[in-house]
């Protein structure tokens, strides 16, 4: 485990993956609360100046869509509403990065997320738009991780009223 200034780098991005496999089962308070551990572990590298680079690297934009993902699976009108918010903020963060530097298949990711939030809330276009910036990156570079959310998105969309 690595450790930097007193602190397991390692526990930042992992309180971020355990917020969305709590998410994925369903468990508010415990995704709830590894979301607030991942922000306060963040919060004391950045006031450190201690966050890791290269392969460790776990960017802002990274941690604002792994919480929306997480908002997604409660499914509640108000995680639909924060799975939004935070899908947007990863997404404008993501476009802002250098294109060299930029990564496709998490923003691909981001805005799935945000068009699954959009359809779970009602609009049907502003999902469809997010699909559609989506679909000529997912058919230039094929990943598995958007392959899988894209057939997410239509089994969903499927049952929406939307549909």
């Amino acid at each position: 485990m690595l450790a930097n200034a007193g602190f397991d780098l390692g526990a930042y991005p992992a309180a971020e993956t355990q917020a969305r496999a709590y998410g994925q089962l369903n468990d508010l308070t415990e995704a709830s609360r590894n979301l607030q551990n991942a922000e306060n572990l963040r919060d004391q590298l950045l006031e450190n100046d201690n966050l890791p680079g290269g392969m460790m690297a776990f960017p802002l934009a990274k941690q604002l869509f792994y919480a929306s993902t997480t908002h997604l699976w409660l499914g509640t009108e108000p995680a639909l509403t924060d799975a939004q918010r935070r899908a947007e903020e990863a997404i404008g963060m993501f476009e802002m990065a250098e294109l060299a530097e930029r990564r496709a298949g998490e923003l691909a990711l981001a805005r799935l997320d945000l068009a699954m939030a959009r359809l779970g809330r009602g609009d049907a276009d502003g999902a469809a738009a997010e699909v559609h910036c989506v679909l000529p990156v997912a058919a230039r570079r094929r990943t598995e991780s958007v392959a899988r959310r894209l057939s997410q998105f239509e089994r969903r969309l499927a049952i929406s009223p939307a549909a």
